[in-house]
């Protein structure tokens, strides 16, 4: 039906009266894979009627030379406007083929995915996201700019931060009957060696054996729903595969991301080697697909051999993706002054109430795609009242958690999320449920919405937030101190 819909569109010889569309919309994220339906204003045409050849915007549609699958435009109906210039007239490409059936949609409702009265022409940078994808792009560049791979990385993972090992094992086991996809780990959470063979019972078997009679059954109905519409997302989508050696199934279905410790950091090549190789054995996987940095706290020469041993591991199959965590500009700079690509991710302590506007703004343009963590009293220190008043008023008119909107936030800004959640109570484990990505796909966030939550940014510090991730007490220097400072 979409290749209907697409052929349709290419046939449309529309007029369309400029002065009835306040703005056109382009992605709100860079063209690392802006989530379904997400359109931003971005461009004005004038107020004279514009006549869009449907023929035209085809053939230059699929002649761009942007590095986007051909093959995920019928099922990714955002990449038809995933030009990401700014300009003042109409500067061809994919805004072409979007203005054509948006006009489309607005002379035959009912037929297509997109309609008019769906478009949000708030004046703003937001997205407005109807159902979008649960997925991404990691792209790891090459020394030039170019891009040398790309790996699908489901968007909103389960993290073990401050889960500590005796509850690990039931948040894993909940994580997996919610369908979470992604799991993040790091050394200074200080329980791998307890979740990392239960992991690799599930790639031999698909499952781990976990006795979910003891669970409540409101528990049990709440991840099996939300696994039920994270499992329709992706059953659209390509599985990973196997990027080396034999694993199971339940190896490709999983998403690994592991950040090293500032201990692990060596300018030893051999040391990072016999390191990852030693994780690797210890989860029962040939590979990691994401391996990061947790802090670039070491110095100079020590991040920058560690990164150059991470990306030789990854020639050689290792890793499928080289990180760093609370990385800010210089540090990325330093990167490419040393001949080497940028990272495929940059994890920040990143929110509403410090949203990094440079360092996004820096990642966003060299196709560095954004982590963060769903920020909430549950996991640091209390926030800015006012602000968190503000928060919880959006969050009850909506009827969800606050982490659900600091979720769904990051999910429409195209971030890479990773929310914590222990298992001690009852709230903790229906948590993993809600911030799951099938337990935030059914509310929307409006233009205006994410304005407010943007508004809350206070540039909330490390120092004063009180988390110490990839970090050290005697690390933090007051309450103005940021890892990523330069």
């Amino acid at each position: 039906m979409q290749k209907f819909y697409l052929v349709l569109w290419t046939l449309l010889l529309v007029p369309i009266p400029a002065n009835s569309f306040p703005t056109t919309y382009s992605p709100a994220t860079s063209n690392i894979h802006p989530g379904k339906y997400e359109l931003k204003p971005r461009w004005r045409v004038n107020d004279k009627c514009c006549m869009i050849p449907g023929p035209v915007a085809f053939i230059r549609y699929f002649s761009s030379s942007d590095i986007d699958d051909r093959d995920d435009v019928l099922g990714r109906l955002d990449d038809f406007v995933a030009d990401d210039k700014d300009s003042a007239v109409i500067p061809g490409r994919r805004q072409f083929l979007f203005l054509g059936g948006a006009s489309a949609g607005a002379l035959l409702p009912g037929l297509f995915s997109i309609h008019i009265d769906s478009l949000n022409a708030s004046a703003d940078e937001n997205s407005v996201i109807q159902k979008p994808y649960p997925d991404s792009f990691l792209l790891q560049s090459n020394a030039d700019g170019t891009i040398a791979s790309k790996v699908s990385i489901p968007l909103i993972a389960y993290s073990f931060y401050k889960t500590s090992s005796e509850f690990a094992p039931r948040g894993l086991a909940l994580a997996l009957r919610g369908g979470v996809r992604h799991y993040d780990m790091a050394t200074d959470y200080g329980n791998s060696d307890i979740i990392a063979p239960l992991f690799q019972k599930y790639f031999k078997k698909g499952k781990i054996d976990w006795d979910f009679e003891e669970e409540k059954d409101e528990l049990l109905q709440k991840l099996d729903l939300v696994r039920q519409k994270a499992d329709s997302a992706y059953k659209n989508e390509t599985k990973t595969k196997s990027f080396r050696g034999t694993e199971g199934q339940g190896r490709n279905n999983l998403f690994l991301t592991y950040k090293l410790s500032n201990a692990e950091q060596s300018t030893d090549p051999a040391a990072v080697r016999q390191t990852i190789r030693k994780l690797t054995s210890k989860f029962g996987t040939s590979y990691l697909d994401l391996v990061s940095l947790h802090s670039p706290l070491t110095g100079s020469s020590r991040r920058l051999a560690t990164y150059k041993a991470l990306l030789q591991m990854k020639e050689e199959g290792y890793i499928r993706s080289v990180g760093v965590c609370n990385y800010g500009v210089c540090h990325l700079k330093e990167i490419v002054e040393n001949g080497m690509p940028l990272p495929s991710m940059n994890q920040l302590e990143l929110s509403p109430f410090n949203t990094h506007g440079p360092i996004v703004q820096f990642c966003k343009q060299n196709n560095v795609l954004i982590g963060c963590a769903a920020w909430s009293r549950l996991s640091s220190a209390d926030g800015p009242v006012e602000k968190w008043e503000k928060l919880g008023q959006l969050a009850k008119a909506k009827g969800v958690t606050k982490a659900q909107i600091l979720v769904r936030w990051a999910l429409q800004k195209g971030y890479a999320c990773a929310p914590r959640s222990g298992t001690k109570s009852k709230l903790e484990r229906i948590a993993i449920a809600e911030n799951s990505y099938g337990g935030v796909v059914d509310f929307l966030l409006s233009g205006e919405e994410m304005n407010l939550l943007d508004n809350l940014n206070v540039d909330y510090k490390s120092g004063k937030l009180g988390r110490k991730d990839g970090w050290k007490e005697e690390d933090v220097k007051g309450s103005d101190w940021e890892p990523s400072a330069c």
